[in-house]
């Protein structure tokens, strides 16, 4: 009965982080560039039940009774880099990709980020940035290093080369690609931290169009309901089993 016990409460920790996930999926639906998120989740090893309850000739033999689970754990959490539709803003500073790509950006302690919102604005210092103040990081053509795009008072325009024109300057879009994206790491304000980033050759930037998210609202909402479902069946098999032990506990031996 214990172990009855033990497979609900694993699979309660369980169906709450998933919740969890869920959730923040749907509260970001509406954020550019955000990418679903799914739990996933794996058994526990299946142990072989048995007892010495089966006698030969006075001696007590070992006999199987079976395989049991004890419930699901969490594994990691995946998630779907498919491309998020694109929609018009008519923005200069908008940019949405097309293809297996990320923008790579850059904190002030020049550590690298990327990510899928092209959602830039221009800095107090005439800096192409996010809305959270990192660089977004262009290649000059002239000395073939990463720098920072400088924009100041200028407009943009970009060819389908992903080359930036601003004014006399040019820089191309620091575009990256990786060989495996379920080797990111997800950190705050829908940045992504990796290793092994390679520029990017088959992707193309999109001016004045920005990448909606690609979270599905009515899956993530049926998904929501059978995780709640769940849960609570878990709880009602919970109570059932403190009962039960509780009758044990204060009636089976009473005179």
């Amino acid at each position: 009965m214990l172990r009855g016990l033990y497979t609900s409460v694993s699979s309660m920790i369980t169906l709450e982080s998933r919740q969890a996930v869920i959730n923040n999926n749907i509260a970001n639906i509406n954020t550019t560039g955000y990418k679903d998120e799914k739990l996933i989740t794996r058994t526990f090893d299946d142990v072989m039940l048995s007892n010495f309850e089966n006698y030969e000739d006075g001696i007590a033999y070992r006999q199987d009774l079976g395989e049991m689970s004890f419930g699901t754990a969490i594994d990691h959490t995946k998630t779907n880099f498919n491309q998020g539709t694109h929609f018009q803003t008519d923005n200069n500073t908008d940019f949405a990709l097309m293809g297996d790509g990320f923008f790579e950006v850059r904190d002030n302690n020049n550590n690298s980020y990327y990510t899928r919102d092209g959602s830039f604005v221009i800095s107090n210092e005439g800096y192409l940035t996010t809305s959270q103040g990192h660089q977004v990081m262009g290649i000059n053509p002239q000395t073939g290093q990463k720098e920072p795009i400088f924009v100041g008072n200028d407009r943009i325009s970009i060819n389908q080369a992903n080359e930036i024109t601003v004014n006399d300057r040019k820089y191309k879009l620091s575009i990256v690609k990786f060989e495996d994206n379920q080797k990111l790491k997800r950190a705050s304000n829908n940045l992504y931290t990796g290793e092994g980033a390679t520029q990017a050759q088959n992707v193309q930037a999109r001016q004045g169009y920005l990448e909606g998210s690609n979270v599905d609202f009515i899956t993530e909402t049926v998904s929501l309901m059978e995780t709640i479902k769940e849960f609570e069946a878990n709880q009602k098999v919970m109570q059932t089993i403190d009962t039960t032990l509780g009758k044990i506990a204060s009636e089976i031996g009473r005179i």
